[in-house]
């Protein structure tokens, strides 16, 4: 063989590898198409940060203090949330936080670009993170409470305000559907309908003030906070209701009370009739707080399923990824303690054991799964053999526990809840509000 044809050859076989090497590049999964990791967001007192929950890797989003309400976007590329009253925006892949609003009031993802806002201006927002283009809705009302359908409907509840000499009023007119499909350029409007009016206090009569609890994966059904027009009322029980937005019904299930927490409800991912539900009166969540399974029929009758043990009381429904089972967190009731001296009864509430639960939703056997005397709640399903749950450390002061076959590791420390509680444990009478630090973003669901 000749030099020439031996050097013509030794090219064409490093030409035939880089390209297969290139082709295999190709074809590899690219992580910005494909599903990102599963991470989790959380406040601690110098800023808001992020952790991986495979590696537990920690980064900072935005530092600084009075962050609250981080929600992740639909497929983990952004994380919104407010600091002090300011929406913010950051994206995952860029690292970086830009400011969209001022004076928020509330927000939520349409899908992984688009997030809804209102502020405390009439009218509401539709902002495109790729683009920056705002889309307005111009009227006299204004907004809150939105939750987004996979439908590209958004609900959320619209207010009427107006100023006498007696002072500022407002009154929820009732929870909206918003089509995103329909908007009118020339006047600046989505198409909107009220689905379940409001109605206004008058003196011969209490008013009525529904909001949003949740909305189903698949966009069917409204779990609605049947709440009456009162704070003070509200605050020591209301009742639930669904709205079937197929068939255009809103059934209110008269005979179960609760409280009007977000953390009180949990839809199974499977079964969207089927919920977990924190029931009982009483704004004191030392007492009278049990966990139950409502199982909802085509025709909207129902039948509530108990197991808890009893003299407990329960937090932090939450079912696993398959909804087979229901997770929760349940300690020992204090009521006879409160009927005697309440400050005692949430000294002890602080310190007595709060383990981990489940419950297999076919046989109703209960399972304790945390058996320490710690503070734990919140647990939440991240794949088939684990969960993640937080744990009180006193002073105000959380971590978050990754439990893996009986093993626990720390996956974040230090984290708040609240910046308003200033080193205390809980919030309004022992409640827990949690949707207020945290978010989770989990690729297996």
């Amino acid at each position: 063989m000749s030099i020439l044809r031996y050097k013509i050859l030794i090219f064409l076989l490093i030409l035939v590898l880089v390209s297969g090497f290139l082709v295999a590049c190709a074809n590899m999964p690219n992580k910005s198409i494909g599903e990102n990791d599963s991470f989790i967001v959380y406040t601690k007192e110098d800023g808001l940060y992020f952790s991986y929950l495979n590696n537990g890797e920690e980064t900072e989003v935005h530092e600084g203090k009075e962050f609250s309400y981080p929600i992740i976007s639909k497929s983990g590329d952004y994380i919104a949330y407010t600091n002090k009253d300011s929406l913010y925006i950051y994206d995952m892949k860029e690292k970086k936080y830009e400011k969209i609003a001022d004076k928020i009031v509330s927000y939520d993802w349409t899908d992984d670009k688009t997030i809804v806002y209102a502020t405390n201006e009439p009218g509401f927002t539709m902002f495109n993170v790729l683009t920056k283009e705002k889309t307005k809705h111009l009227d006299e009302y204004y907004y809150d409470n939105f939750k987004a359908s996979n439908r590209n409907i958004i609900y959320g509840i619209k207010i009427s305000k107006w100023t006498t000499g007696e002072g500022d009023f407002a009154v929820n007119n009732g929870i909206i559907e918003v089509n995103l499909n329909e908007y009118d350029s020339k006047n600046k409007t989505f198409s909107t309908n009220i689905i379940i009016e409001g109605r206004k206090s008058t003196d011969e009569m209490i008013g009525y003030d529904p909001a949003i609890w949740d909305v189903t994966e698949d966009g069917k059904y409204i779990y609605i906070m049947e709440k009456p027009a009162s704070a003070s009322l509200s605050a020591d029980g209301i009742g639930i209701g669904i709205y079937d937005v197929e068939e255009k019904t809103h059934t209110e299930f008269t005979d179960i009370a609760t409280l009007p927490h977000k953390n009180h409800l949990s839809i199974n991912p499977k079964y969207n009739n089927l919920i977990g539900l924190i029931e009982g009166g009483n704004r004191d969540m030392i007492m009278n707080k049990e966990v139950i399974l409502v199982d909802i029929n085509k025709d909207k009758t129902y039948k509530t399923i108990k197991f808890m043990y009893k003299d407990l009381v329960a937090m932090t429904p939450s079912f696993t990824l398959d909804g087979e089972k229901l997770l929760y967190s349940a300690t020992k009731s204090l009521e006879d303690v409160w009927e005697m001296d309440f400050n005692k009864a949430y000294d002890d509430w602080e310190n007595q054991p709060h383990n981990i639960y489940e419950v297999d939703i076919k046989t109703s056997k209960t399972k304790k799964i945390t058996k320490g005397d710690y503070f734990d709640f919140m647990p939440i399903s991240i794949s088939k053999d684990e969960i993640l749950f937080s744990r009180y450390k006193g002073n105000g002061y959380y971590s978050l526990i990754k439990l893996v076959d009986g093993k626990e590791e720390i996956l974040a420390d230090n984290i708040i809840l609240d910046y308003h509680n200033e080193g205390s444990a809980f919030g309004f009478y022992g409640y827990l509000e949690t949707e207020k630090s945290m978010d989770i973003f989990c690729s297996a669901r």
